[in-house]
């Protein structure tokens, strides 16, 4: 997105998250109206789940735009540090607690 093409996207959520709860703003991500339902709001609700709004830190976020993942880096963080560990310690590895390794559920028999 050129310079100029970006200043005008973030204009127009600056414009969006201005105005007050319960008037009309217009969304910076796909230019639908919509009327504001809380202060914070910026985006309107009209696509599924929270499309408008990650259109726009993408266009307007350079790392984001690369990023492959939908795993946000303190999700990340918290996956790795309390979620992680215990799995291991739990589960020798294996997922759901299974301790049955790559032999299976019989592999123990002879």
């Amino acid at each position: 997105m050129s310079s100029k093409g970006q200043q005008k996207v973030k204009l127009a959520y600056q414009t969006a998250k201005d105005k007050k709860v319960g008037e009309t703003a217009i969304c910076p991500s796909c230019g639908t109206e919509f009327v504001k339902s809380n202060y914070q709001q910026a985006f309107c609700k009209s696509k599924v789940g929270t499309v408008c709004k990650d259109k726009y830190w993408n266009r307007v976020t350079p790392t984001k735009r690369n990023n492959t993942t939908r795993i946000s880096p303190a999700n990340a963080r918290f996956y790795a540090t309390f979620i992680e560990p215990v799995n291991q310690e739990h589960t020798n590895g294996w997922p759901f607690g299974v301790d049955e390794g790559p032999e299976g559920w019989d592999g123990h028999k002879d």
